[in-house]
């Protein structure tokens, strides 16, 4: 029997590689077997990629020519991307009132139009073959937080992009699912653990008592990525601790 989890020889391209949740979700396909390259937007990044035995490559998601390129190069040297995952993201713990217009187009460019760019060009690329796509979104695109209001909206509109996509595409031989984590100790949320209070008042709305490591997404994006979910589109795969049942 087929081990549907097996990823060998697979071509896997993760955004936002070098660290956390993206990290986690590389080392899990590299260690099934898939040729996994990965993005920063920073040489460190990519040299840390390299320790990881993944490659790496520059890319700031937020040019317009990045991901196009990067995606073109890997398909020319590999006939095919199996699953591209759009992981890059940034946050700002900013009052909406006070928001600045570059702060407002750092994220937006990254979280949405960045991901927007990064399916389009994977789309053009496998137009004829198909492919995965799984979108890293965040709970906080199903429901609101105080200080995180643009974050919101961009995490949102990532999940509807993955359904609007999933639809559009689906005759092609596209499938489409965004993963939604909850609070996972990574740097964006480095101020929650550094602040008692703050985490005391956190975990008490977490169910299951604890933030989520970046390995609690690890078998979720290889669920999505592989034939166990070749009947899934269009979806979203909640991974919080219970947050979003209550």
């Amino acid at each position: 029997m087929q081990d549907v989890f097996s990823f060998q020889d697979k071509v896997i391209l993760i955004t936002g590689a070098g660290r956390g949740i993206g990290r986690a979700i590389a080392e899990a396909f590299r260690d099934r077997g898939a040729l996994v390259y990965g993005t920063g937007s920073r040489e460190a990044s990519v040299e840390a990629m390299k320790e990881m035995k993944i490659e790496g490559r520059l890319a700031d998601v937020t040019d317009p020519k990045a991901m196009p390129a990067l995606i073109q190069d890997i398909v020319a040297k590999h006939k095919r991307i199996d699953c591209l995952i759009n992981n890059s993201g940034v946050s700002a713990d900013t009052p909406a009132s006070m928001f600045k217009e570059e702060d407002i187009e750092r994220i937006l460019g990254t979280n949405i139009k960045g991901v927007f760019r990064s399916c389009q060009a994977y789309f053009k690329a496998q137009k004829h073959q198909g492919g995965v796509i799984v979108n890293v979104a965040s709970i906080l695109g199903i429901v609101g937080m105080p200080l995180a209001s643009v974050y919101c909206a961009s995490k949102g509109g990532v999940i509807q992009l993955t359904r609007a996509l999933a639809i559009e595409w689906a005759s092609y031989g596209f499938r489409l699912n965004a993963l939604c984590p909850g609070f996972i100790g990574t740097d964006m949320t480095q101020r929650m653990t550094g602040k008692p209070e703050l985490m005391e008042k956190v975990l008490s709305g977490i169910p299951l008592k604890r933030m989520g490591k970046p390995e609690d997404l690890a078998g979720a994006a290889l669920f999505l990525a592989s034939d166990a979910s070749s009947y899934m589109t269009g979806q979203t795969l909640v991974i919080d601790g219970g947050i979003t049942a209550q």
